[in-house]
């Protein structure tokens, strides 16, 4: 498996000069990436492409190749997977579709490639895939030229996806978000590779400290929930499950070619084995920022500060939706807060610092709020745009956030000027939220990863 992940040379299999072709884009992908391995296209047609030499075909290149990444016409596919189990290639990123999603003939061509594999040392992940994406090993496999596509920087996060479309897409607004992952898997048809082998591998990878999973059907449902149970309470596993009812299930059969089954099994198993399920895209990332950054909290006893009074009433609903308590501040708590609140205040849970506050209104009652023996958690709600507040606000957020003594999760709401400080605070590992909803509902991922 580390062959996939930290590759040192690489063949890509169906490299073109035509900038129009998937080979094309994934060879210059590669190599404005700065991969710092060597490269090898194959193509006979070709003499060389992107100033590099190439080859008629794998077995010509001398040197031992680590990762293959082969994306010719079905047809002959499988002959080239034969050729790089020959050349001893221990991974293989087949992207080639026309498999069992197909029907009949591609099932029956399925079949054989898992043949052609057999009791080999190679593994492959696909087919019917886009691959993988590595912003640490600098390796890019998806046939998307980054100009259309932009790439989340290094992060914490590996992201597993059943799906090459939708985790495209997912990528495309990490990157816009700020938020950064470990590694990016498209497994496709997962002919070999599969959501439990990647389980076991990032669950030993020290870059990652959550994992999410976009899955529309498990191939081994026992298997996958024993993998679950045995690694979830090491580090959080999201899933958000696609196929749920009987009209995305027929979609997902003729997709990925999986069988979507019983959801109602499917979401009692996981939730037995300690899994979080998503109930949207965005849930997937809201709960894995929360997740593999903060806390885990003691209880359901939550502190909202913020400049703003609407924020407040929306957060108390939300907390109220969600099961979570507003405790009253302890006195010491209480007594001070007041040394730095203005005369027409009043200081109570939600915590309303008003309009005219300044970086150390907002210092003094989150710390005060840390210390509170009835808090558990704390949600800040801060208005950027307001007068008095400046840029050290996120200094401020990222100093206090080093103790972790408690979850923190800020929720903040605006345009071009917000949206910068707020990618500020994703980059030293605070979670962001546009919305109350939206961090309360990522505050409950923790608390139910804190009971498992």
């Amino acid at each position: 498996m580390k062959a996939f992940f930290n590759p040192k040379t690489v063949a890509i299999i169906g490299a073109s000069k035509n900038i129009k072709k998937l080979g094309h884009v994934i060879m210059k992908n590669f190599m404005d990436f700065n991969f710092e391995g060597e490269i090898y296209p194959v193509n006979p047609k070709e003499k060389e492409i992107l100033g590099k030499k190439c080859y008629n075909s794998v077995l010509n290149i001398k040197e031992k190749i680590d990762l293959a990444v082969v994306l010719v016409p079905p047809e002959c596919s499988n002959n080239v997977v034969e050729q790089c189990v020959k050349k001893n290639i221990p991974a293989v990123v087949l992207i080639t579709a026309g498999y069992k999603e197909t029907g009949a003939i591609g099932i029956t061509k399925e079949l054989e490639l898992k043949r052609i594999i057999k009791n080999t040392k190679t593994r492959v992940i696909g087919p019917n895939c886009i691959g993988l994406f590595d912003p640490y090993a600098r390796t890019d496999t998806l046939f998307l030229p980054d100009y259309k596509l932009k790439r989340p920087s290094q992060g914490e996060i590996a992201f597993i996806s059943q799906s090459g479309a939708f985790g495209a897409a997912i990528l495309d607004w990490a990157a816009t978000q700020g938020i950064g992952i470990s590694h990016f898997v498209s497994y496709g048809n997962r002919v070999d590779v599969d959501d439990i082998d990647l389980i076991e591998y990032f669950m030993k990878d020290k870059k990652t400290k959550a994992i999410l999973i976009y899955l529309e059907g498990p191939r081994q449902g026992r298997a996958l929930y024993d993998c679950i149970k045995k690694h979830s309470s090491k580090k959080p596993i999201i899933i958000l499950k696609a196929g749920k009812y009987k009209s995305g299930s027929n979609a997902a059969a003729s997709h990925t070619g999986s069988l979507a089954g019983s959801y109602t099994v499917f979401k009692s198993a996981i939730t037995q084995a300690g899994a979080i399920e998503a109930e949207t895209s965005e849930d997937m990332f809201d709960y894995a920022r929360a997740l593999a950054h903060q806390p885990k909290p003691k209880g359901k006893n939550v502190a909202v500060i913020t400049n703003g009074g609407g924020f407040g009433v929306l957060s108390a609903d939300a907390l109220e939706k969600y099961g979570f308590n507003l405790p009253q501040f302890e006195k010491q708590t209480i007594s001070k807060i007041s040394e730095i609140m203005p005369g027409y205040s009043t200081i109570h849970n939600p915590l309303d610092i008003v309009g005219d506050a300044d970086v150390n209104r907002y210092e003094v009652t989150i710390k005060a709020a840390l210390k509170d023996k009835n808090i558990d958690a704390i949600i800040v709600c801060i208005l950027l745009q307001t007068a008095p507040l400046d840029p050290d606000i996120v200094d401020l957020i990222s100093s206090v956030n080093e103790s972790k003594k408690k979850p923190m999760l800020i929720v903040s709401a605006g345009g071009e000027y917000t949206q910068i400080l707020l990618k500020s605070l994703e980059n030293e590992g605070i979670p962001a939220y546009p919305s109350p909803e939206r961090a309360v509902r990522s505050l409950k991922a923790l608390l139910k990863k804190s009971n498992n």
